[in-house]
C-alpha cells in the first residue's frame, strides 16, 4: 500500500477559504450540467430543496469564519506572534461553532458521507480549539491547514454535483506545486485542470525524485477524479500511462501500475448500466467480491480501480435514499469495505463509520454482524502496538453496545 502522507505543503494552508466555501456549497448542489452529470442517474430522491439555500447560507459563513483566519495560518510567524493569539482563538472558535451547526443540519443528500465528513471536521476543528487554548500553536496551524482535505473527499466521491471549467476566485494556484495545484483545482471542481495538474506531478521526474510521497499522493488523487467523479476508463488509461513513463517512479509502484491498466482496459469493454434502481449497486457488489476473491485475506494495490469503481457506485447509490434496511445496511457493508481497501485515498477512519451505520440500518441481521466483525477488527487494530493492546474504556463500551445491537444480545 502507498504511505499515507499527513504533512500538508505550507502553500496549502492559501487554499482552506476558497476550498472549505466551494466545496460544501457545491457538495450540496443537486444540479445536473452537461459536464458532470451522469445521463442515467436521478436526482437524489430524498434531497430537500427547500433545505439548500439554508445549506449554502451556512456554507458562506463558514467561508467568511475561515477568510479571518487564512492569512494568519498562511503565515508561520504571524501564527505565532502573541498580538494575533486573541483574533486566532476567536476566529478558529467561530469555524468551530459553524462546523458543528453544519453537522446537524439535514444534508441534501441521502449519502451517509455527508454526516460522517462533517462530524470529522467538527471534530478535528474541536482539536485545533483545544491546542489554541492550551497554546499547542502549531498542532492547531496544522490542523487547519488539513481541512483542505474534507473538500476534496467531498467532491470525489460520486460524479454528482457540478464541474466548473473554470473558477475566478483571486488566488494565482501556479506558485505551488502539482500536487499543490491539483488539490487546489479538485477542492474548488475544476476537475479538468485537476486532473492535468496531477498528470503534470505524476509525469516530472524530479518531482518523483525529491518528494515521493507527495507524487504517489497525486498518482491516488488523479486516479479518484478519473475513476470516482469522470468515471472515464479512457482517462484514467491516459493517467496510468503518465506512471509507467515515468522513470524515476518506484518499481513496485509501476508493477501496480500495470495491473491497474489491465483493470481499466477491462473496464472500457464492459457495457454501460441500466436505469435499474440497484443496478448501481448490484455491479458495486460484484466488482467488491472479486477484488476479495483474488486477493484473499489481505488487501492488494492490484484492486485499487476495482475498489474505487465500486466506491463510487455505492454512494451514488446511497445518494439517492433507498428505503429498504436490508439493501441499504448491505450497501453500507461494502462502502466500508471499499473505504478500508483505499483508506490511504480517504480518510483512515471513514470506514469505521460506515460499518456502524450498516450495524445501525439493520439490526440482528448477518449483515449487521459482518459489520460488527469487520469494525472490531479495525478498532482493535488501531489499538494495538509492540506492548499490545491498549483500548480505551470509550471505545470499548461503544464495541460492546454495537455488538449487542448487531447480535440482539
Amino acid at each position: 500500500m502507498l504511505k499515507p502522507q499527513f504533512q500538508s505543503r505550507h502553500a496549502l494552508a492559501l487554499l482552506v477559504v476558497t476550498a472549505l466555501a466551494t466545496a460544501m456549497t457545491s457538495c450540496s448542489s443537486q444540479e445536473k450540467t452537461s459536464e458532470s452529470a451522469s445521463q442515467d442517474v436521478p436526482a437524489s430522491k430524498t434531497a430537500d430543496s427547500t433545505n439548500a439555500p439554508h445549506w449554502s447560507s451556512k456554507m458562506q459563513e463558514l467561508s467568511h469564519a475561515l477568510n479571518q483566519l487564512l492569512p494568519l495560518v498562511a503565515d508561520g510567524k504571524a501564527f505565532n506572534d502573541p498580538k494575533n493569539e486573541q483574533p486566532i482563538q476567536d476566529a478558529t472558535s467561530r469555524l468551530k461553532a459553524l462546523s458543528h451547526q453544519v453537522k446537524t443540519l439535514k444534508k441534501p443528500s441521502a449519502d451517509p458521507a455527508f454526516d460522517s465528513i462533517a462530524s470529522m471536521l467538527d471534530e478535528d476543528l474541536a482539536r485545533a480549539v483545544v491546542s489554541l487554548q492550551t497554546g499547542n500553536k502549531d498542532y492547531a496551524r496544522l490542523t487547519l491547514r488539513e481541512s483542505i482535505g474534507y473538500c476534496i473527499q467531498c467532491h470525489t466521491q460520486t460524479k454528482s454535483g457540478p464541474s466548473f471549467p473554470k473558477l475566478e476566485l483571486g488566488f494565482d494556484p501556479s506558485k505551488l506545486s502539482a500536487l499543490g495545484q491539483g488539490d487546489y483545482y479538485a477542492a474548488t471542481r475544476q476537475f479538468d485542470a485537476a486532473l492535468d495538474a496531477y498528470r503534470k506531478g505524476v509525469q516530472d521526474q524530479s518531482y518523483a525524485d525529491r518528494d515521493i510521497f507527495g507524487w504517489e499522493r497525486a498518482v491516488r488523487s488523479g486516479l479518484a477524479i478519473a475513476i470516482r467523479y469522470k468515471e472515464n476508463p479512457a482517462e484514467a488509461k491516459t493517467f496510468i500511462q503518465s506512471i509507467l513513463k515515468n522513470k524515476s517512479a518506484p518499481q513496485s509502484l509501476k508493477d501496480s501500475a500495470k495491473d491497474w491498466l489491465a483493470s481499466v482496459e477491462q473496464w472500457a469493454k464492459e457495457p454501460k448500466l441500466k436505469s435499474a434502481a440497484d443496478s448501481r449497486l448490484t455491479r458495486a457488489e460484484g466488482l467488491i467480491k472479486g477484488a476479495e476473491k483474488r486477493s484473499g485475506d489481505s488487501i492488494r494495490r492490484s484492486e485499487d480501480i476495482t475498489y474505487l469503481r465500486a466506491s463510487a457506485d455505492l454512494h451514488q447509490w446511497l445518494s439517492e435514499g433507498s428505503k429498504d434496511p436490508a439493501q441499504r445496511s448491505k450497501a453500507l457493508l461494502y462502502a466500508g469495505i471499499a473505504a478500508e481497501a483505499t483508506r490511504e485515498l480517504n480518510f483512515w477512519t471513514l470506514h469505521e463509520r460506515y460499518y456502524e451505520l450498516c450495524i445501525q440500518a439493520s439490526p440482528k441481521t448477518p449483515t449487521a454482524q459482518s459489520c460488527y466483525g469487520k469494525l472490531s477488527d479495525s478498532v482493535l487494530l488501531g489499538y494495538t502496538g509492540s506492548s499490545g493492546l491498549h483500548l480505551p474504556e470509550e471505545e470499548k463500551v461503544r464495541l460492546d453496545r454495537l455488538k449487542a445491537l448487531a447480535f440482539g444480545l
